[in-house]
């Protein structure tokens, strides 16, 4: 096969074609126009209307590994709002409402709710893929296993609140957003309370999601050596750059709310933000690049998972390298992404080429996502890298033209291999952790993602020229 290759050591377990070469899908004519692809991800939940992670067509919705995400994801949902935000605005609102009236509010550990924490998978109990996970994984719904959502929604409300106060008034299943927005920050200051000092993942679930972060896949967090990072104790780069992002809009609620009792002062949370700032380039950097995050090792020090990949793009992102003390780290990612290990015809690779553990159709080990790669080339052109966001772009919106749908993610290796996978396979390998039976080392994209019509959204409007 030329669609992946094989570690040493794997033994494929389970090999199955889901894409045939004559799927309209690899006709570029049949891509649905922005707006009809906009229309297809708005769904409802509690009554709001807000993006759906994914949905699947019609002729699509029998294949093995598609039909998953068709419902509200909290990462997922709040990044697509944010990319729509200038053909949609209303669904940002719309977004932090919905999660806002599933917010946790007590500790459960098969639904990983903690009080406080946004969720990240909002089901219908009847909900066929709900019934399955829960068979499979003992979840219960919704799911909360995700250490970003809350940072997002927070970062969401503070941006909203600068625009109209007045949200912060509006009422979600009794109450207010701006009490809920301290019930965040309180969920904030709690996950805090680590070894590192930063947001890690750590499951309660012993069967929920491993890494509770966008690249949530078991096999995601990669030392150099192609060791696969802790399960207990990983924290990842952009997450940083998140909760600096979401305590700094903290900061912003708390002057548009002074009678409210918020549980820390301003220069508290200035003095977080210094930390994390701090910590990232401790732990993360490593004398002349990042790693992708950090974890600890059996003895229990902290060490930097050094490997390359696009995570750091989104430092870039969010503010925390906004001052000018930082332009040596903001130089040194905008030549990490540009580089020929992470940039590819495709755009911003999930692991370096060079790396020894990529594969151009891995799920976060070698495939590129077009809102990865967009988020990072805002970032940026905010930063007036405005020659590297562009070559960003460009391969990005190119590689989404050429296909006939708005595609999850592609692979790494194209145009040498296909622009996205055709096959599933499974692997048994000697390294895997005990909690990793087998490990799915390739898959094809769901087809019509959220946050890549939101992508393609964004490079309309910032790229209206740059076309294939």
């Amino acid at each position: 096969m030329n669609e992946y290759r094989l570690l040493p050591g794997e033994v494929i377990i389970n090999e199955e074609r889901v894409l045939e070469d004559d799927d309209p899908i690899f006709d570029p004519r049949e891509r649905p126009d922005l707006d009809t692809a906009i229309s297809m991800i708005i769904g409802q939940q509690a009554g709001y209307n807000i993006p759906f992670a994914s949905v699947t067509i019609p002729r699509h919705k029998s294949l093995p590994g598609q039909n998953l995400f068709e419902c509200l994801f909290g990462r997922d949902s709040l990044l697509v709002a944010d990319l729509l935000k200038f053909k949609r605005p209303e669904l940002q609102l719309e977004v932090v409402k919905a999660l806002a009236s599933v917010q946790g509010e007590k500790f459960d550990r098969l639904s990983e709710e903690e009080p406080g924490r946004m969720a990240h998978e909002v089901r219908e109990e009847n909900d066929p893929v709900a019934l399955k996970i829960s068979a499979d994984a003992n979840w219960k719904f919704p799911y909360y296993g995700a250490v970003d959502t809350t940072l997002i929604w927070l970062k969401t409300l503070g941006d909203l609140a600068k625009q109209d106060p007045a949200v912060l008034e509006i009422d979600v299943a009794g109450r207010p957003l701006k009490v809920r927005a301290i019930e965040a920050l309180k969920w904030i200051i709690f996950r805090l309370q680590t070894p590192s000092g930063l947001i890690e993942s750590n499951r309660s679930n012993p069967k929920g999601i491993t890494n509770q972060v966008w690249k949530d896949s078991g096999d995601s967090y990669l030392h150099a050596d192609g060791r696969i990072a802790s399960i207990t104790s990983t924290a990842s780069i952009e997450t940083v750059g998140e909760t600096f992002d979401a305590l700094r809009a903290c900061i912003s609620l708390a002057k548009l709310t002074p009678e409210l009792d918020w549980p820390l002062q301003e220069d508290q949370i200035n003095a977080i933000c210094s930390s994390l700032q701090e910590l990232l380039i401790e732990y993360m950097w490593v004398g002349d690049h990042f790693a992708i995050g950090t974890d600890r090792d059996p003895l229990g020090a902290q060490q930097p998972i050094d490997s390359q990949a696009s995570n750091q793009g989104r430092l870039l992102d969010s503010e925390i390298f906004r001052d000018e003390k930082f332009k040596v780290y903001r130089d040194a990612i905008a030549a990490a992404v540009t580089s020929p290990g992470l940039l590819g015809e495709t755009g911003l690779r999930t692991l370096s080429s060079n790396h020894p553990m990529y594969r151009a159709g891995g799920y976060h080990t070698g495939t590129a996502w077009p809102m990865d790669g967009v988020f990072a080339a805002r970032g940026l052109a905010k930063f007036g890298y405005a020659t590297e966001a562009t070559e960003i772009s460009i391969r990005i919106k190119r590689s989404i033209e050429a296909i006939g749908g708005y595609p999850e993610y592609l692979r790494g290796d194209y145009p040498e291999g296909p622009l996205i996978s055709h096959y599933i396979v499974d692997v048994k390998a000697p390294g895997l952790p005990n909690s990793l039976h087998s490990n799915r080392i390739i898959q094809p994209p769901q087809l019509i993602q959220g946050w890549t019509i939101g992508a393609y959204a964004w490079l309309v409007e910032n790229y209206p020229d740059q076309s294939s």
